[in-house]
């Protein structure tokens, strides 16, 4: 079954939750701000809208008391406040103000109350268009007093504060969303750091560490980082120590049995069984010697010991050396340019060239070309051969100490040839890989940085 895919990382999660934790709190303050604020402004409004009703319907009451004095000529008398419309119902009929508003959409909410002998207020909505309707019964005259009010301003004010806070909400969010990703990046620093130090580490800097911190939270994922970090090279120290040792422990019974078997094999009383099986006990007994020599070479190489001084060496003069060293005759194609130099350790690289020749010679078919080329600082030294090639997934693991794979792994061997290769080159600042050459087999490639100034050169001596 297939693992669900992860549609985001901890760092997108931590927005989304800032960004949504400030969005619910600023809906909720948005809201309840703006039904406070409603619920004021309109109780506010209906207040005075009664008081100015009492008032002018008092003084409505009033004139109306005098004699000969009808109610149009009243309502032509008083001067309502903007945007109100003054009504008056006497005997039957209706009298406006405002001759536009209707009468009955104005009134029908409020007008049995009043008729009743009641004081009432309410909203009403006609055309798009909010209105307070005020209603007082005017006792005494036998008539009624009706106040229409248009609200408009007090719906473009809700309206706006309402505009305003989802603009306020919508900052808020990308506030958070903000302030979510700076503090994802405070809380995930140390996660990255750590990873740094883990993929440096991994890469052979053994001598990486994550910077300690101050806060309590993270100094014990930094602090139990280091502490594994530091018993994982001891651990590797250890062994590296326990194989050197192992292996120095060794040479002196080696060499003794290598002397006797010598012996034995130069003594021509021997049956020819025994014979044989003396030449079978050296063969292993040299195998077995070129293994523990490779396991001491390592132990060096693991430990950074220089075999000796570092000098600035000619490419093509090492190439020469292990060619002749390994007795190639001119089949082999070299091409390397006379003036491409390293600065290195002239034993090590030599070994381990001649490691790669001798690769090329026992596992690869035999070797057809060396070439060397300058590329961005590095000299690349191109071993090929005419075998098999190695397949893609295994030209890493084939850099393991005591590798053997596929065809290429089916002669005898230490398994420890390349891995003194990869150790050379990292010792170096250098690096080696294998890849196909252009013939079809293996084409093992050796970087090494090129030579600095003379005055690098001696500084870098000097440290």
């Amino acid at each position: 079954m297939s693992r669900r895919p992860v549609l985001r990382g901890l760092r997108a999660n931590v927005v989304a939750a800032f960004a949504a934790g400030a969005l619910l709190i600023s809906l909720i303050l948005a809201f309840s701000t703006y039904f406070s604020a409603r619920h004021y402004l309109i109780v506010q409004r209906e207040r005075n809208a009664l008081q100015q009703a009492y008032i002018d319907a008092a003084l409505v009451k009033e004139r109306l008391r005098t004699n000969g004095v009808n109610v149009a000529e009243v309502l032509s008398e008083i001067a309502p406040p903007r945007r109100t419309t003054v009504f008056v119902h006497q005997d039957g009929q209706w009298y406006s103000s405002d001759l536009t508003t209707q009468v009955h959409d104005a009134t029908s909410n409020v007008a049995t109350s009043v008729e009743a002998g009641e004081v009432a207020l309410t909203w009403t909505d006609t055309g798009n268009r909010p209105n307070i309707v005020v209603g007082v019964p005017l006792e005494g005259v036998d008539a009624d007093y009706y106040e229409v009010t248009h609200a408009k301003e007090l719906s473009e004010t809700l309206d706006t504060m309402g505009y305003s806070l989802a603009i306020s909400a919508a900052i808020t969010t990308l506030a958070g969303g903000v302030l979510g990703w700076y503090a994802a990046r405070r809380v995930l620093r140390p996660l990255r750091q750590v990873a740094l130090a883990a993929a440096r580490i991994s890469a052979g800097e053994l001598d990486t560490r994550v910077e300690a911190t101050d806060d309590p939270d993270l100094a014990t994922l930094t602090g139990s980082f280091n502490t594994m970090v530091d018993t994982v090279v001891e651990r590797l120290d250890h062994d590296a120590r326990f194989a050197a040792d192992v292996s120095h422990e060794l040479r002196t019974p080696v060499a003794t049995l290598t002397t006797s078997l010598g012996v034995l094999q130069g003594d021509s009383t021997l049956s020819p069984s025994s014979a044989t099986a003396v030449g079978l006990m050296a063969g292993e007994l040299d195998r077995f010697r070129g293994a523990l020599e490779d396991l001491i070479t390592l132990g060096r190489l693991d430990a950074g010991v220089r075999e000796s001084e570092w000098e600035v060496l000619g490419v093509a003069d090492l190439v020469a050396a292990t060619l002749a060293e390994a007795e190639i005759d001119d089949r082999v194609t070299v091409d390397v340019p006379a003036d491409l130099a390293i600065y290195a350790d002239r034993l090590q690289v030599h070994r381990a060239l001649a490691n790669l020749v001798r690769n090329a010679e026992t596992h690869g078919g035999g070797l057809t070309a060396v070439r060397a080329i300058a590329r961005r600082g590095y000299a690349e030294i191109h071993v090929s051969d005419s075998g098999p090639g190695v397949p893609a997934a295994e030209r890493e693991r084939i850099f393991d100490r005591f590798a053997r794979m596929g065809a290429r792994g089916a002669t005898t061997g230490s398994g420890l040839g390349l891995s003194i290769v990869e150790q050379t080159a990292q010792l170096h600042d250098g690096s080696v890989w294998c890849r196909e050459a252009d013939s079809g087999g293996a084409d093992f490639v050796l970087s090494f940085p090129l030579a600095p100034t003379a005055r690098t050169a001696a500084a870098r001596e000097a440290t």
